[in-house]
């Protein structure tokens, strides 16, 4: 789908939207919360409870419904009923990426933020980063997370947490500033790829028109931060706890098929493409990052017996995604793949013990 029948989709989603009228700019709000949602009627509630439990009044609140064939999209109409800055818009099932586009395109905030819609805020997170975003003017603001279990509460949790992920590094309380080719380097985790945990400028996002990849089902998150970071001016990392994950067994890795990987070499493509534009440690930090994700997927293919007979449909896509990186970054076992690719695969599937 290319942006025009993005559009078009967006112009035709809107007279059916629940909640205020998204095409008045006459007010708008300081912040964007964007939620993709899809078939989580058991969380959603706790995940709206959480944003408006922050108590600011100067954000809306932009929900996604992905072709939910459960009660979620009906909970949501429920909160949209008591809260008008709540919009909930309807679309068929196109998948998170889609989802989060149509959110995009919707948003009037100066800033955006992206929310999984089984997940959950920390009181008094919102203003806090707003607050540091404006003192700083800021394009992001990175704060901490947390993975919580499913039975966890928002209410349980503070935004100073020393069991937060990052704290370690940050246990001074200092805000730290950088520009974005700074933060590529300094502050993006090989495990890491998230969208949420953020507060983004939209006006980033706009100009440069970034956008998840359509029909993405995989590493979607890092190709879009990535691009973000790329054209940030200012990113500032916040001392605080602000974002409360859940560890879902029905998550898109718990359940991978050899079609999500192939979309998740699209994801890698964007920033194969992204890197070949940069330089120095840039350059470095995001070929680790492409070369970690290509691992990721093969590891995929290797431990589950499903997508290593499927495989042939991928190894040409990995080889050719490798020959986009400079090839003194890449490290020494992918470059014996990309020399005997189905050797490589076939001999690491007969040695792992652990296969699914």
């Amino acid at each position: 789908m290319n942006d025009y029948q993005l559009q078009d989709v967006v112009d035709h989603q809107l007279q059916d939207v629940v909640g205020h009228n998204t095409n008045d700019n006459s007010d708008s709000p300081t912040l964007s919360v964007i939620i993709p949602l899809y078939n989580c009627q058991r969380f959603i509630c706790q995940c709206l409870d959480s944003i408006y439990a922050q108590g600011m009044e100067d954000c809306e609140v932009i929900v996604v419904d992905d072709g939910s064939t459960d009660n979620s999209r009906d909970l949501v109409a429920g909160y949209a009923v008591a809260h008008t800055n709540l919009v909930l818009i309807n679309q068929e099932n196109s998948g998170v990426a889609m989802a989060r586009n149509t959110g995009i395109e919707c948003a009037r905030g100066k800033y955006i933020t992206f929310v999984d819609a089984d997940d959950m805020l920390v009181g008094g997170s919102f203003r806090r980063l707003v607050d540091i975003a404006k003192s700083y003017d800021a394009d992001m603001v990175k704060a901490w997370h947390k993975k919580v279990p499913e039975d966890a509460m928002a209410e349980g949790y503070e935004c100073l947490d020393d069991g937060a992920e990052g704290y370690e590094c940050y246990a001074d309380g200092a805000v730290r500033v950088m520009s974005g080719d700074e933060a590529i380097v300094k502050e993006t985790k090989l495990d890491e790829g998230y969208c949420w945990g953020y507060l983004i400028r939209s006006s980033v996002i706009k100009a440069y028109a970034i956008r998840f990849p359509e029909g993405v089902m995989f590493m979607e998150d890092w190709a879009f931060i990535t691009q973000v970071m790329v054209h940030a001016q200012c990113f500032v990392v916040a001392p605080l706890l602000y974002y409360l994950y859940r560890d879902n067994a029905s998550s898109c890795v718990a359940n991978m098929t050899m079609g999500k990987l192939l979309s998740g070499c699209r994801s890698i493509d964007t920033v194969c493409r992204l890197a070949s534009e940069t330089n120095g440690e840039v350059r470095v930090r995001l070929t680790e990052n492409i070369c970690f994700n290509i691992n990721i997927i093969l590891w995929f293919v290797i431990h589950y017996s499903r997508i290593f007979a499927e495989r042939k449909a991928i190894m040409h896509t990995l080889k050719s995604l490798l020959k986009m990186v400079d090839a003194s970054l890449v490290p020494a076992r992918l470059k014996v793949f990309n020399l005997v690719p189905n050797l490589y695969v076939m001999a690491l599937h007969a040695a792992t013990k652990r296969k699914y």
